[in-house]
């Protein structure tokens, strides 16, 4: 059994709000930016069902996105939401969800110093 009340250092869950490229200029949402390793893995693995729960379990929330009807999408984390948006879109959250997650370990990796020519 796991202990719930450890003693030592606690992970913090990271979220950010990440804005999509200019194709959909004000599109906004927020991800987990820290989630288990098996759920970013899901992404890639083969089964679509177990990439759309990983995909309802990472992305928390948009900023009110408007169909091409000006109809309101589903929020994030329910299934209908990843059916009704357009494929290209969740193309771009996924790459974007990526692009944010991959920021931190790059931030903390030795940086080379330039040599100065004098």
């Amino acid at each position: 059994m796991t202990e719930v009340n450890g003693s030592g250092p606690r992970v913090k869950r990271r979220e950010a709000w990440v804005d999509l490229p200019a194709e959909y200029d004000g599109f906004r949402f927020r991800v987990w930016l820290n989630a288990p390793s098996k759920i970013w893995g899901e992404l890639t693995g083969e089964s679509e069902k177990a990439a759309l729960e990983a995909l309802s379990q990472l992305v928390l929330e948009h900023n009110g996105w408007l169909d091409f009807d000006g109809k309101a999408y589903p929020p994030a984390s329910e299934k209908k939401f990843w059916e009704d948006i357009p494929t290209e879109l969740a193309a771009c959250i996924l790459v974007a969800a990526q692009v944010e997650m991959q920021k931190l370990p790059n931030s903390m990796a030795p940086q080379r110093r330039r040599s100065r020519r004098g």
